[in-house]
């Protein structure tokens, strides 16, 4: 007697209702993957920019008259003109950079947001954020802007104690892509006259956790980023 034995094979709809599956499943998990790997990328060039100036600051420190060289209010823009281009300027690589208010170094789309929504209070457009400013770019694509800034400016806006002028730092780590705004992909170091520190420094977690969340302006946003081991927040670094 003859067997007959018939080949099991799937069905045009069954291919189609797998194929959807799989392309809702895609469509939910992948955004999550691309999201993830560009806060990885963005922490580890949060990272080295932040070592990278510190180690740069430290050297330029050694290597000249030190802090106390410079005066960094806003009236000294010589001054810190010539801080800048002799001494610190040799111990980084930068791409371009540009002085005494010049366009060309900070984003093309204007104004810089805070994470409250709101435009920074010292945003000049496609200038920088501040005035006399230094704004550089290094080779990794990031964005660095510096301003100096008065005791009561950087304790009032950036929670740090400091007695004299100190040097504000904005960094964007992605450099001209979005979002642009302060506390995502914006982060704030203030030079005293010891070290590089996180804007926030000097305020209790309470205030680094409220000022880095929803309503709040983003200043302290890397304070809370190193206060958790270098992890961010689920809004940060879109």
């Amino acid at each position: 007697m003859f067997k007959f034995y018939t080949k099991k094979a799937f069905t045009l709809a069954e291919v189609l209702i797998t194929l959807g599956i799989i392309g809702v499943v895609a469509a939910m998990t992948i955004p999550t993957v691309v999201k993830n790997y560009r806060r990885a990328v963005s922490i580890a060039k949060l990272k080295k920019t932040y070592s990278t100036l510190q180690q740069a600051i430290q050297r330029t420190m050694a290597d000249n008259l030190g802090y106390s060289y410079v005066n960094f209010s806003d009236g000294s823009n010589d001054s810190m003109n010539e801080w800048y281009n002799y001494y610190l300027k040799p111990n980084l690589r930068i791409q371009k950079d540009c002085l005494n208010d010049t366009a060309g170094c900070w984003h093309s789309e204007a104004p810089t947001k805070l994470l409250n929504g709101a435009n920074h209070p010292w945003d000049s457009g496609t200038v920088g954020i501040g005035g006399n400013i230094i704004v550089f770019r290094t080779f990794d694509n990031v964005y660095v802007n510096m301003d100096g800034a008065e005791p009561s400016d950087v304790w009032d806006m950036y929670g740090v104690n400091v007695d004299k002028a100190a040097l504000v730092m904005h960094v964007d780590v992605n450099g001209d892509q979005e979002p642009n705004v302060v506390g995502r992909d914006i982060f704030i170091f203030v030079f005293n006259n010891k070290v590089l520190i996180p804007a926030g420094n000097d305020k209790t977690n309470e205030e680094v956790d409220a000022d880095c969340s929803e309503g709040g302006s983003g200043y302290f946003c890397f304070s809370y980023i190193l206060r958790h081991d270098w992890k961010i927040k689920d809004d940060m670094i879109l």
